[in-house]
Parts: C-alpha cells; structure tokens; sequence
C-alpha cells in the first residue's frame, strides 16, 4: 500500500512498518525522475533517512554598474542560494568577466515555481551592493535577473593637525584598506 509523505520546509514523518519501498517524488520545480535512493529499506531502530531530488534550471545573475544589459560588467561579485532568513547553502557564486553569476540545477515550473532565495556577499571593492535577501521563481529552465552595483558615492575625508584644532593638513595621502 502507497505511503504518501508531506515535505514542508524539507521534512516530512509518516508512520512506516519495517519494508523496502519504492521511493518517487511529485515536487514542483525538480525533475521527479532524480529522486535518490530510488528504493529505501525501512529498518527497526533506524527513524531518520535523507533523500535528495535535482532541479534543471539555470538562474544567471547579470551584474553592471547600472544594471542593465549595456552597462559595464561588475567581475568579481559574489552570490549565495539561501533559504528565506539568509543562510547560505552550496558554493560562492562569482561573477565572470561578462558580469554573469550563474546558479545552475535552481528549480522552475511554468505553474507554481518554487521561490529561489539568494543575496549578494561582495562586490568588486569599487562597487556599492545590495546584501539583503532577494527572491525570484523561474517559470522557464533558463531566466537572467539584471542587477546593479553602482560606483561608491564620492566622499569628502578631512585630516586635521592632532594638536592643533581644525588647522589642515597641507598634502600628503592616506590609504583605506577594506
């Protein structure tokens, strides 16, 4: 007799006797047919067991200095997959020399995609960006979100004499080191 096991935020329990069951999926998003094991043997004393399932869809991240498909391509911005709150799962994702962090195997569905969490970590040292989490489904295998990372703001340093108030320092240079 079928076991149908409910997954929510990637559990699931249900109640199942000692047996080896065939094992498939009907998850939105992922190709069902990459579910492993493919057959699970259920046995006394053992109550946890981990499966995975493979998604197909390619999510490229296109990063410019005013993000869109002409600007200047940012090189080096670095992305993570993140669940909803913003931990990181997998690798660094780094941006190539055509501005483009490409997520491979991220899940789509012309119907009910799931959403696909990610936030950018750094940018190229000369570029302001966005690191909050950011959201997007896939209702195609392939889609490209434009993103901008903006030239840092001009900003005034003022250096004064330590021992005399507000008297200026004539030349010289310092160095901001991040």
């Amino acid at each position: 007799m079928p076991k149908t096991i409910n997954i929510v935020n990637g559990i699931g329990t249900g109640e199942l006797i000692n047996d080896t069951y065939s094992v498939t999926a009907n998850i939105t998003g992922y190709d069902n047919t990459s579910i492993n094991p493919s057959s699970l043997t259920i046995v006394e004393g053992t109550d946890s067991y981990a499966l995975s399932i493979e998604a197909t869809g390619t999510l490229t991240l296109h990063v410019t200095d005013d993000g869109t498909t002409t600007g200047s391509p940012i090189v080096g911005a670095t992305f993570y997959r993140t669940d909803s709150v913003g931990t990181e799962y997998g690798t660094v994702i780094t941006t190539d020399s055509n501005g483009d962090a490409i997520f491979n195997n991220v899940p789509f569905a012309t119907d009910g995609a799931p959403t696909i969490y990610y936030k950018q970590t750094a940018s190229d040292g000369d570029h302001e960006f966005d690191s909050t989490v950011q959201n997007t489904t896939l209702t195609t295998s392939t889609s490209t979100i434009e993103i901008q990372n903006a030239v840092g703001a001009t900003r005034t340093i003022t250096l004064t004499d330590a021992n005399y108030t507000n008297l200026p320092i004539d030349t010289g240079s310092i160095t901001l080191t991040n």
